[in-house]
């Protein structure tokens, strides 16, 4: 499970995978109606089913500094349990969320909410097997985009032999200084 996954600290491309899972979030309630959506008239649904998908975005966002607190235990390199680790914990608390906010902000008044057992195995798990896979292709999409940009940025300075070759960033080079027919190179 130590294997190197895709990952892009930047909060702005954090902040795009939250806003799509928000938008995804309404349009997923709005048009399959579960958790007795169906009840709501057109005012209602577009009150409470936007609370829904921003509690998934905000619940996502308030996730960022447990995936740093990840991302340094690990040495500043995210494998692929680090990911696992960082979505299941994610998955629970947000399963959490829903369930208080369909408990004391959707059913306050009524007798008969349906059973947490019922929830997750009809509602929760459905809705998590279509909103998962966002997660999990946004986060690996800008983090295969960021690797793509940081190796667009290398330099490669080629010699004649099969071993003779240097490739990296252009940032960590120092100097160049030919020398006859060699060349010093100092980077960091």
């Amino acid at each position: 499970m130590k294997i190197k996954y895709p990952f892009d600290s930047a909060i702005k491309s954090h902040f795009l995978i939250a806003l799509g899972l928000t938008i995804w979030i309404f349009v997923f309630l709005y048009f399959t109606e579960p958790l007795d959506v169906s009840e709501f008239g057109n005012r209602e649904k577009l009150i409470y089913l936007p609370i829904y998908g921003l509690l998934g975005g905000v619940s996502y966002l308030l996730f960022l500094p447990f995936q740093n607190l990840l991302f340094k235990k690990s040495k500043k390199r995210w494998t692929l349990l680090n990911e696992m680790v960082f979505l299941t914990v994610f998955t629970l608390v947000a399963i959490t969320l829903a369930r208080l906010f369909y408990i004391y902000v959707i059913m306050i008044n009524e007798r008969n909410p349906y059973p947490l057992g019922y929830m997750i195995s009809d509602i929760y798990l459905p809705a998590i097997a279509t909103i998962l896979p966002i997660i999990i292709i946004g986060r690996f999409s800008f983090g295969k985009y960021k690797e793509k940009r940081i190796e667009n940025q290398k330099i490669e300075i080629k010699g004649e032999g099969n071993y003779e070759g240097l490739r990296l960033q252009i940032n960590n080079l120092i100097s160049i200084q030919s020398s006859d027919n060699y060349i010093e190179v100092q980077h960091f």
